[in-house]
């Protein structure tokens, strides 16, 4: 499983590859897009660690304060 730390190095690779000039704006892109999702990953990642770790110690988030499910 990738952690989130891999997640955030390959964003930032995958940024710098598009800001190359030798490629296409298409190309370009496309290397952003992914960087973005690299990084939308490493972050849902982070937020899966921290609730399993408060879960372990009995706490939970009341639903109240919870991000929405974004699955409408």
């Amino acid at each position: 499983m990738l952690t989130a730390a891999e997640c955030q190095a390959q964003a930032a690779k995958y940024k710098s590859l598009a800001q190359r000039s030798d490629i296409s704006e298409d190309r370009a892109v496309l290397l952003r897009n992914i960087a973005r999702s690299l990084a939308g990953l490493a972050n849902q990642l982070d937020r899966l660690a921290a609730n399993m770790r408060d879960e372990a110690r009995g706490q939970r988030m009341p639903a109240e304060t919870r991000e929405p499910d974004r699955h409408t």
